[in-house]
């Protein structure tokens, strides 16, 4: 055998990593993650009410409490509805639309008769269809915090008084029950 050679690799080299198609990647995906997080938010408006109410919104969250749970449905081409769900029943009521428009009148009035019969519930779900307008959302919660008429209050328990008082509030605790959902 003639002289061989034996060829020998360098095993400790350096490479170059090329980093550009992740620099290309990362520069495209930032601006739309910060567009989308536009999108995605959680809002959360904020009331001054009275210790007492603030006390009872607080009671509700307890989920040892038995207490009605209040959803109100609210569609853009049927009007809206009011669930209420209490023991394993469900009551609903319709509220058609008025002239092609919400009857926000006649939501106010079946939402006082609600509370006046449900005076410990302070947080109603609000489930908006796809279509509903902005404005009309606000409208429908402004109608559920708080009655129209100064007269007509409902007792809430005052713990530091050990006694009932009286309060204008309704459902000061509006929830967005279906935000997250996706439309099919």
């Amino acid at each position: 055998m003639r002289g061989r050679r034996w060829l020998s690799h360098d095993t400790t080299g350096e490479f170059e990593l090329d980093l550009a198609p992740l620099l290309a990647v990362m520069v495209k995906l930032v601006p739309v993650l910060l567009v989308s997080s536009a999108f995605v938010q959680l809002m959360v408006v904020e009331t001054e009410l009275p210790q007492v109410v603030k006390e009872a919104v607080q009671q509700n969250n307890d989920p040892k409490n038995d207490i009605a749970k209040i959803r109100l449905v609210v569609d853009g081409k049927n009007g809206m509805k009011v669930v209420i769900a209490h023991q394993g029943k469900e009551q609903e009521t319709d509220i058609p639309l008025k002239d092609g428009a919400f009857d926000f009148q006649g939501l106010h009035e079946k939402l006082v008769a609600i509370k006046q019969a449900n005076p410990a519930v302070f947080k109603i779900d609000l489930m908006p269809g796809a279509g509903v307008e902005y404005g009309d959302l606000i409208k429908v919660m402004d109608e559920a915090r708080r009655s129209r008429d100064n007269r007509i209050t409902f007792p809430v328990f005052d713990a530091q008084k050990n006694a009932e008082t009286q309060t204008p509030f309704m459902f000061p605790e509006v929830v967005f029950a279906n935000s997250l959902e996706t439309g099919a």
